[in-house]
């Protein structure tokens, strides 16, 4: 009875029976909501007084896939639509609508029918406009696509992100100055081009995802997209015109004979994801892009080609790869590499298997510059059976300093001739059989910098662990192991450069306190991370007094980082001792003009701080600090 007693009393609901989700603030309610559906959120009303009216202030609204619903015909789909709409507070912020026109919306009952289907759709979107939406996703059935949909021009001033999967007609336009994200899926039927005139009003455009596509028509001239995504899609014949572009990801695609070129003339591209669709080529392709950090090839069994994949990228860190392939990096330090190729053989007799066995070590030793290598299961069985096959075959790394062995692997089962394959040239390499995660390279070469799953450890530091197997403990591929210690998997690579560039940053830096460590250099990472991509514009004298209580911080739990304080009494000093700065970003606003006027401020800035001084006034504060030797 007692023990009952005391269940009642934990059970019993705090705030005179208001439940204790009741009794959170709106806002982490309506996140909350925001996971379910929107007829989820309706009918959860009845759970709770606090909760009647809240589904009616939800900046979240999604209308999901009712086929499995007790929805008989379309008007009490389109009514309870309606209903949800018409009764929501019009005074809320409302910031996402997603809908997915289900399958009862498609069947060719009767004409009235069709066209009931397009204004359904066409009011959704004219709600979701007057509404001032940031985010609109619409996605159809498959029977959708036999007509495209007669929808009106898309115009809006406050929508960022825009999805949709959908036939549109021919003359559908878009436009969206304040769109950011744009993902269209099947657009047009396969024999229609997608036309330029989509892109045209779209200036904040920065990330561009399409889906089974004919691009071969476009020039493809978008200054400042960032990202694009392209899957099943014909690429353009022009070479295209992205200036700006750091990621790029190419999914079941067949390469162009100008392929080359194309690459070559993404300057600042620093992600590559390649997926090449099955076929046969014979001839060569060349990557050349000086500021890649992260490539990712991917085939699959069917792909055939004779021609070579020549990657030029000084700065490329990570690479990955799936399937077998001819390729040559010509890299200065090629960090981690990555090779799988599970399920490849599956359908490989034993003929076949024996010329792709020729081709693996051939692909192998043009990756011969890595320093933390990864195979998984079938990898590396593969080797094995070559080795068998091929005594002889020398090794071809050079710069080997951890060999990642599949977890279903023991190091036992690895004979002397496959060891002395992979770790002939480089006797100082550790065999280990975990390493950090999916720890991509997301921004500049000075600020992130590691593609993880491979290890990330260089010279000994903290704590001395030296040749610890490289592992994380919790197995978070957001996380990755620098010198023993579990930081965020953007950090490792930058700790290596620190340590590089400043080694007396750690000399100082003990604690027996292997928690309070890892905090603090997950702290350290993250102001250095936030401090350089300020840009002088941005640089306020609050700023300079609030970096100089981090700094201070950091200094008292043992880091050595004067470079850092230097640099910001540099800033501080070119900032404010003279109205030079200001000045130079006055006649920024209208550079065209006074261009000549800008030159002549320049050498002024010059004349007094040094060239140090002009590239920080053009860049941004923590220029140079972590450049390469």
């Amino acid at each position: 009875m007692g023990s009952r007693a005391k269940k009642k009393v934990r059970t019993k609901p705090d705030n005179e029976g208001e439940d204790r989700i009741s009794g959170l603030p709106d806002e982490l309610i309506h996140k909350i909501y925001s996971f379910l559906d929107a007829k989820e959120a309706v009918q959860a009303s009845v759970l709770s007084k606090r909760w009647k009216l809240i589904w009616t202030t939800l900046p979240c609204l999604g209308f999901g896939r009712y086929d499995s619903l007790p929805f008989d015909d379309i008007s009490r789909y389109t009514m309870f639509i309606r209903h949800v709409l018409s009764n929501r507070n019009h005074d809320s912020h409302l910031s996402e609508l997603k809908m997915y026109v289900p399958e009862k919306l498609t069947v060719k009952r009767s004409v009235s029918n069709k066209r009931f289907r397009g204004c359904v759709i066409d009011k959704f979107i004219q709600y979701a406009i007057s509404h001032n939406v940031h985010e609109l996703n619409i996605y159809c059935s498959m029977n959708n696509r036999r007509k495209p949909i007669q929808l009106s021009t898309f115009s809006s001033n406050s929508m960022k992100k825009l999805t949709l999967d959908m036939l549109l007609h021919e003359d559908f336009a878009l436009d969206l100055p304040a769109l950011t994200t744009l993902h269209l899926k099947k657009p047009y039927r396969y024999n229609r081009n997608v036309p330029e005139s989509l892109f045209t009003f779209l200036p904040a455009l920065r990330t561009l995802c399409l889906d089974s596509s004919d691009l071969s028509e476009m020039s493809f001239s978008l200054p400042n997209l960032t990202t694009l995504h392209l899957d099943h899609c014909r690429l353009p014949r022009r070479v295209w015109d992205l200036p700006a572009l750091l990621s790029l990801h190419l999914d079941h695609i067949n390469l162009r004979e100008n392929m080359s070129e194309m690459f070559s003339s993404l300057v600042n591209l620093k992600h590559l994801t390649l997926y090449l669709r099955s076929g046969s080529t014979e001839r060569d392709h060349s990557i050349s892009c000086p500021l890649l950090l992260n490539l990712d090839i991917r085939t699959d069994f069917q792909y055939r080609s004779n021609g070579k994949i020549v990657v030029s990228a000084p700065q490329l860190c990570n690479f990955s790869s799936f399937g077998i392939f001819s390729i040559k990096v010509e890299a200065l330090e090629l960090e981690n590499v990555e090779i799988k190729l599970k399920g490849w053989f599956k359908y490989v007799g034993n003929v076949d298997k024996k010329k792709y066995y020729q081709r693996f070590t051939s692909m192998l030793s043009g990756l011969r510059s890595a320093k933390n290598l990864s195979f998984d299961l079938e990898s590396i069985e593969a080797l094995s059976e070559i080795i068998n096959i091929q005594a002889s075959v020398s090794s071809p790394f050079i710069n080997l300093k951890y060999l990642k062995l599949p977890k279903e692997y023991k190091e036992s089962s690895l004979s002397s001739a496959l060891k002395s394959y992979l770790l002939g040239d480089c006797p100082r390499a550790t065999i280990v059989t975990s390493m950090a995660q999916n720890n991509r390279i997301h921004q500049t070469r000075a600020v992130s910098l590691v593609d993880a799953k491979g290890a990330n450890q260089t010279d000994p530091l903290v704590g001395g662990v030296g040749n610890d197997p490289v592992s994380s403990s919790k197995g978070n591929r957001d996380f990755g192991l620098w010198q023993g210690h579990e930081v965020h998997s953007d950090f490792v690579c930058l700790l290596d450069r620190i340590m590089h560039k400043y080694p007396k940053t750690f000399e100082h830096f003990t604690t027996k306190n292997k928690k309070l460590c890892t905090m603090n250099l997950n702290m350290l990472c993250t102001t250095l991370n936030d401090f350089t991509k300020i840009s002088m514009t941005e640089v306020s004298s609050e700023m300079i007094v609030e970096y100089r209580d981090v700094f201070a911080c950091l200094q008292n739990q043992g880091f050595d980082i004067s470079w850092l304080v230097n640099r910001l009494n540099y800033i501080e000093h070119l900032r404010f001792s003279k109205p030079l700065i200001p000045e130079l970003h006055a006649i920024d606003c209208d550079i065209q003009d006074l261009q000549a006027l800008r030159m002549a401020k320049m050498t002024e800035i010059q004349n007094a701080f040094g060239t140090m001084g002009t590239d920080l006034a053009a860049g941004s504060i923590g220029y140079d600090l972590l450049s390469g030797p």
